[in-house]
């Protein structure tokens, strides 16, 4: 089993989706995989299951209307439908959109790999279960995943997709091997600059930092996926506001990023989701 927790965003109520993928068999249905995503109430959902004949993408959300919910999914499928005459595989891609209304804690049932030729026939491809629970939050609500694969031979992922109200980021200059004292600072996007200063050796550096969001994805299903929900850019600018030294772009992910600077130093960013308040 593989569990993944993400650093706290906001309080309110707890969305939780919980899901299986079950396939036919010989005397009862056979659960290929399950887990379960959860977080505030805008959390939405990526789905990844992968066999060598067949890819399905999709990415779940919600929209609350009373005791009910409507629950949407963009999908994006890839099936092997033979070989080319060089012997290399030959792929079928396909995109729609799935609407349902339910009420919470009810099973929604959903076919990524197709229904059959006619309502009536019979059910011959895996199959998605998935439920909607909602609770309150008295704390910050925490966007989790867990889930487990049982056949090892595909490959099934979930992930929590919520764009970050706001971003913590630790910044360090550089200079060989002399590494400034770490200066954290939680950014909101789209707020207007703040004055930071960073003190290597006995030089005090002065920027102008803004937290932006990325350009919009190039590709539809980058953009149906929320390819980028987690991705924040670092506009790094002098206190003159002048021309902007650079832009840094990552994942809240803890993950260093670097920005060489005209006085020779190296301004190094890392950037992650930020704790309770």
């Amino acid at each position: 089993m593989l569990s993944v927790t993400i650093p706290m965003q906001g309080p309110g109520t707890r969305l939780t989706y919980r899901i299986r993928v079950i396939e036919p068999a010989a005397v009862a249905p056979r659960i290929l995989a399950s887990g379960a995503v959860s977080g505030p109430l805008d959390t939405d959902m990526r789905l990844t299951l992968r066999s060598d004949s067949v890819e399905v993408e999709a990415l779940f959300q919600v929209t609350p209307i009373g005791d009910t919910v409507n629950l949407g999914a963009e999908f994006f499928t890839r099936r092997r439908v033979g070989r080319s005459r060089r012997g290399l595989p030959v792929w079928e891609d396909d995109t729609y959109r799935r609407v349902v209304r339910l009420a919470w804690n009810d099973t929604a049932r959903v076919y990524p790999f197709g229904s059959g030729r006619r309502d009536t026939a019979p059910r011959k491809g895996a199959w998605v279960e998935l439920i909607l629970e909602r609770a309150f939050a008295g704390g910050e609500a925490r966007p989790a995943e867990e889930f487990a694969v049982v056949d090892t031979t595909r490959d099934f992922r979930l992930e929590a997709v919520v764009r970050p109200r706001r971003a913590h980021v630790v910044l360090n200059l550089v200079r060989g091997d002399t590494v400034s004292a770490p200066r954290p600072i939680d950014l909101i996007p789209e707020e207007p600059p703040r004055i930071v200063r960073l003190v290597l050796g006995r030089r005090v550096t002065t920027l102008e930092l803004s937290l932006t969001r990325p350009d919009p994805p190039r590709s539809d299903r980058e953009r149906a996926l929320a390819i980028d929900a987690d991705v924040v850019c670092l506009r790094v600018v002098p206190p003159d506001g002048s021309e902007p030294l650079g832009v840094m772009c990552g994942r809240l992910n803890s993950v260093a990023r670097q920005l060489p600077l005209p006085s020779g130093d190296t301004l190094a960013a890392t950037f992650a989701w930020p704790g309770p308040r």
